[in-house]
């Protein structure tokens, strides 16, 4: 029966995925968190933010917004093969 519907690997990698995604998404919200103008630790270059439309001096880190919310779509996998 295992070497039919053994689907544990796939579990495996989108478990380790998810994890993975996991700290990705806390380091970039925590380099957006030290990268506002109430801490201003940190210093994106043009490279990695963008200006706003509405706020012309404000830089917004788009890598770190783009990976944080990408680390959504892993948990949702994760979920989606664990309900089949």
């Amino acid at each position: 029966m295992d070497s039919v519907s053994d689907r544990d690997y796939v579990l495996e990698i989108l478990f380790n995925n998810s994890l993975i995604m996991t700290h990705l998404s806390r380091l970039c919200e925590e380099l957006i968190y030290f990268s506002s103008s109430e801490y201003d630790y940190i210093k994106f270059s043009g490279k990695f933010s963008t200006g706003s439309s509405i706020m012309p001096q404000k830089k917004n880190p788009d890598m770190a917004e783009l990976i944080r919310g990408k680390s959504g779509r892993t948990f949702g996998d994760l979920i989606t093969v664990f309900t089949i």
